[in-house]
């Protein structure tokens, strides 16, 4: 056990850490540590050295130490009325939580080998819900073999920068360093995690929400994703106005059944066990005859006939008066009884014989709106703010499940998952097939070469950072390309110069196929783009990527990747080529 080590060494151990001075072990924190007057927390303080240095330089200091031997040590050491001293641990630190502090700096200074892998996801959680708006966590990981005589875990990089994300957390910088006490066969990494900052006080409160806000059933977590979504992939359908964004309500509720329908499907218990004799208020006998459609066919464009259109219809309308009842109604700012979301419904209009899930029906069933710092946030931090709420919901579907499934978690995870990419790569690769079977010739858009057996069909944006799988970011292209493109960014350049070639694939795949298909497609392009105006046509399309690559860009900081400058391959020329290739796109082969 680790305590009983440090009580029984404490006199060894504190002339140990006492040897060496704050600004020895932890000199690469001097630059990002806070002003002075910032509130600090020292986690596994030892003999007090850092916790003094903090308060010397005027910092408030918490330091946290669970061996009683160790901590009576550095009350004497360093006696000091800007620190104060608490008995308590990791995963939990309940006696901090009770002090209703958060903290511009949390400080683990050689203690993330002591917490079980296990235990290491309740405990960043815990530690995420303890820091400021701005504020920093700096971790020092322990490279090397563990001590046998205490408890003492392997650590790396990697493991904590995914756990990092799954709490919205993101790596500030890292550095590396021998060990200051001359053990060759150990070596540091500090790592310092930070929260993006928006400016506006937006991502503190979703994260108030999402982390800290008392949760009775999944619902609030479930409408912050469905617009983190939203906001993500579908920002083409909102409508801005002085201080807030409108969405259709229609696409809450559509998004929330695409969600939610793989969950139910699989028995994962949505509320706690108080509540689950009632079960999901928006799961009735139209839900339930929706069964049999895959969450992926409930998509814009799609159409539906007959028993089906009126089931959706009716379920849609049924999940957005639940959504305005629930978590809308109790979704609040901090330390106000004012809601944060707004929604105003409409009277439900009769079910057509045919029904598209177009932007017409889905602004028929209401408006949802949203504070635009809020909107804001989740446009420019998903990449930080999804993870968590779909960390969160896998703990509260494990903390409501009392059947002991022990694959619980791996399933809900699964279940969590918003699209089945293979499905939406398979519709552009029918497209290439359809092609080829009519004689057709096919070119990879980024090098201009004439594809035979092998190709991919690659995601113009990356599907690792923005899983987009509508047609108009679906290219066919060279295997080598696409390995060499991996999940960077392509260029605007060459954006610039593939759009004749991305054009003349969109026209001979999709267009030419029927105005379902081209429907279809301009449908998806409106609602996943911004700016498209009405009644777009190609280079519409073309111009509103531009502008999202910048987004992508600019949020998520993407590697750039441009054919014309890798090497080992066929340059792209230019007009010549891409000239040539446009007039094969329509002419036979």
């Amino acid at each position: 056990m680790t305590i009983p080590h440090y009580d029984q060494h404490a006199d060894q151990l504190v002339e140990q850490y006492e040897s060496l001075a704050f600004e020895d072990v932890h000199g690469d924190l001097l630059d990002i540590l806070p002003p002075a007057g910032a509130t600090v927390l020292d986690v596994g303080s030892g003999s007090g050295r850092d916790a003094a240095w903090f308060a010397a330089q005027g910092y408030d200091v918490v330091a946290v130490e669970p061996s009683e031997a160790m901590l009576t040590r550095a009350r004497q050491l360093h006696p000091s009325n800007r620190i104060h001293w608490i008995a308590d641990s990791l995963p939990d630190l309940a006696n901090v939580r009770r002090l209703g502090l958060s903290f511009d700096l949390i400080l683990l200074s050689a203690v993330w080998m002591h917490v079980a892998p296990a235990a290491r996801e309740r405990a960043l959680r815990k530690l995420a819900t303890l820091l400021a708006p701005k504020g920093r966590v700096a971790i020092s990981l322990r490279l090397g073999a563990p001590d046998t005589e205490r408890a003492m875990y392997a650590v790396s990089l990697p493991e904590l920068s995914n756990l990092a994300l799954q709490f919205g957390l993101r790596i500030v910088c890292t550095s590396d360093s021998a060990d200051r006490l001359g053990r060759s066969e150990v070596s540091w990494t500090t790592v310092v995690l930070g929260l993006p900052d928006d400016g506006l006080g937006a991502l503190p409160l979703l994260r108030h929400l999402i982390l800290t806000d008392r949760k009775s059933s999944t619902y609030k977590i479930g409408l912050l994703r469905v617009l983190a979504r939203i906001a993500d992939t579908a920002a083409g359908l909102a409508r801005h106005e002085a201080d807030v964004v409108v969405v259709p309500l229609g696409v809450v509720a559509l998004f929330w059944m695409r969600m939610y329908k793989p969950l139910i499907k699989n028995d994962l218990p949505q509320m706690s066990v108080s509540r689950l004799e009632t079960g999901p208020g928006f799961i009735n006998d139209d839900f339930t005859a929706l069964m049999p459609i895959s969450p992926i066919e409930l998509r814009i464009g799609s159409v539906f006939h007959g028993q089906t259109a009126k089931h959706l219809h009716r379920s849609l309308s049924k999940i957005s008066e639940v959504i305005r009842d629930m978590p809308v109604t109790h979704l609040r700012w901090q330390s106000s009884d004012e809601q944060v979301f707004n929604v105003s419904r409409r009277r439900m209009i009769s079910t057509p014989a045919q029904l598209q899930i177009d932007e017409a029906f889905l602004w028929s069933f209401g408006d949802f709106r949203i504070p635009l710092e809020i909107w804001q946030a989740l446009t420019h931090y998903n990449v930080w703010i999804e993870p968590v709420l779909v960390s969160e919901w896998v703990r509260l579907i494990e903390s409501y499940c009392n059947d002991g499934r022990p694959d619980i978690r791996t399933l809900a995870y699964s279940m969590l998952t918003w699209v089945d990419p293979a499905r939406d790569t398979s519709f552009a690769r029918a497209a290439v097939e359809r092609m080829r079977a009519a004689g057709k010739p096919v070119y990879c858009v980024w090098s201009g070469q004439r594809l035979r057996d092998e190709y991919d069909v690659d995601h113009c944006f990356p599907f690792a950072a923005w899983p987009c799988g509508d047609a108009w970011n679906l290219m066919p292209a060279a295997r080598q390309i696409n390995i060499q493109k991996s999940n960077r960014l392509v260029t605007q350049a060459a954006l610039e110069r593939a759009s004749d070639t991305i054009s003349a694939w969109w026209s001979e795949a999709f267009l030419s196929e029927g105005d379902g298909l081209r429907r279809q497609f301009f449908l998806e392009a409106q609602q996943t783009l911004p700016i498209l105006v009405t009644d777009p046509d190609l280079t519409d399309v073309i111009d509103a990527m531009k502008v999202h690559r910048i987004r992508l860009s600019k949020d998520q900081g993407l590697r750039p990747w441009d054919p014309s400058v890798e090497r080992n391959r066929t340059v792209f020329a230019g007009a010549p080529i891409k000239a040539q290739i446009i007039h094969n796109y329509d002419t036979s082969a």
